[in-house]
């Protein structure tokens, strides 16, 4: 039943009733209301109706819109009440933080109203999220946070003490042979010189770093959930699912630096 449900949506009446990022399926309806005067079905008093479900696998919501009556100049349920339900469930999903079941597409410019019309509701967001990213990770250089997660990794010395520049000379002295031995290999390897018995020292550097990855089309929720398995921070500007992040996915940065998104509806 839900598969034809969704072929109602994808393929037949319902198409208006697309969503953006989930599978919908669902049932137009248009019915005739009865003329009060001639007790009769009306040919101008309607009812329109589209009653639908999302996702379709995994159903977490369903939504009935019923229109008393329609103005305009068309009354179908398929021209009047599927939009509706695409603007509802859509809203209540992506509210919900529901996961998406399908790609996302860019939205479809509406074309009965003007583009400036069409506006978010977290316009006020409109830096450079680099920029946004960029004074997310500016810290003193005396913030704890710095040290410890956004700071350049430090060097780690190990220390290698220096070997006796002629280990043989100590083994012969003990042989039989005595001091003869000791002075003929004494001879053919010349004590090492000040410099080459001091310490070496080996510099290395741990420079471990992770792969930031793509937040893009996910929930805040979602969004949460990854960065933290991830072993990163999160900025989250705006509402809805992530339209922008900075950095980009794959860019490799330090353990806790802060990702920083911006949402959309």
């Amino acid at each position: 039943m839900r598969k034809m449900m969704e072929g109602v949506v994808l393929y037949g009446t319902g198409k208006a009733a697309q969503l953006n990022g989930y599978s919908s399926g669902g049932k137009t309806g248009t019915a005739q209301k009865i003329d009060p005067a001639t007790h009769t079905y009306s040919k101008t008093m309607h009812i329109a109706s589209f009653a639908g479900i999302a996702p379709v696998n995994n159903p977490v919501i369903s939504v009935a819109v019923v229109i008393d009556d329609p103005k305009g100049a068309s009354y179908y349920g398929a021209a009047v009440s599927a939009p509706v339900f695409a603007q509802v469930a859509q809203q209540v999903l992506e509210y919900l933080g529901v996961p998406h079941d399908i790609d996302m597409h860019a939205p479809r410019p509406l074309k009965d109203k003007p583009a400036a019309m069409v506006a978010e509701d977290d316009d006020e967001h409109s830096g450079d999220i680099n920029a946004l990213f960029a004074a997310a990770n500016d810290l003193p250089s005396d913030d704890p946070l710095r040290s410890g997660q956004l700071a350049q990794p430090q060097p780690v010395a190990q220390t290698i003490a220096s070997q006796p520049a002629n280990p043989t000379a100590n083994a012969s002295s003990n042989s039989p042979s005595g001091n003869k031995s000791g002075a003929a290999q004494s001879a053919s390897n010349p004590p090492a010189s000040a410099s080459q018995q001091q310490s070496k020292t080996v510099t290395v550097v741990e420079a471990k770093r992770l792969q930031v990855p793509s937040l893009l089309g996910l929930p805040v929720r979602k969004v949460i959930e990854q960065a933290a398995a991830a072993g990163l921070a999160v900025q989250i500007t705006g509402n809805g699912t992530v339209r922008e992040q900075a950095p980009a996915a794959g860019t490799m940065v330090l353990p806790g630096t802060q990702i920083v998104v911006r949402c959309g509806r």
